[in-house]
C-alpha cells in the first residue's frame, strides 16, 4: 500500500512546484496620472472640509454654545484633524448649514446647528480616545 502513495506523490509533487505565470501582471485599468489626480482632489476636498468645520468652531456663537455645554472648542478643533470619510463629510455639511444660516440671519437655527456640530465632535473625540 505504500508504493501507490509514493508513486502518486512522485507525480503530483512536480505538478505543484511548477510555477505558472501570474495573472495579476495584467495592464492597469486606471492610468497612474488619473489615480494621482484623484488622490490629490480627495485630499484637497478633505482639507477644505476640515477648514470649514474649524471656521465654524472659531465663531463666537459656537464658542458660546460650547461654553454653555461645558465643552472645549480647542479640543474639538484638534479632533477635526483625525476625521475622514463619512464623519468629516457629515460635519462639513452641518458646518455649511451653520454658515448658510448665519448669512440668512436665522439665529435659532445657528444655535441648534452649532450644538449638533459640537455634539458630533464630542462623540468623535470619545471614540478616538
Amino acid at each position: 500500500m505504500r508504493i501507490p502513495k509514493q508513486i502518486v506523490t512522485l507525480f503530483l509533487l512536480p505538478a505543484f512546484l511548477i510555477s505558472t505565470p501570474a495573472f495579476a501582471q495584467q495592464s492597469r485599468v486606471v492610468d497612474a496620472a488619473l489615480l494621482n489626480q484623484a488622490l490629490v482632489n480627495k485630499a484637497a476636498s478633505e482639507t477644505a472640509q476640515r477648514d470649514l468645520v474649524r471656521r465654524v468652531l472659531d465663531r463666537s456663537d459656537a464658542r458660546e454654545v460650547a461654553a454653555s455645554l461645558g465643552l472645549s472648542v480647542e479640543q474639538a478643533s484638534s479632533a477635526v484633524q483625525t476625521l475622514s470619510g463619512a464623519e468629516l463629510n457629515t460635519l462639513a455639511q452641518h458646518a455649511s448649514a451653520v454658515e448658510a444660516n448665519a448669512l440668512a440671519g436665522g439665529a435659532n437655527t445657528i444655535v441648534i446647528s452649532v450644538t449638533t456640530l459640537l455634539l458630533l465632535l464630542i462623540i468623535v473625540i470619545l471614540l478616538v480616545k
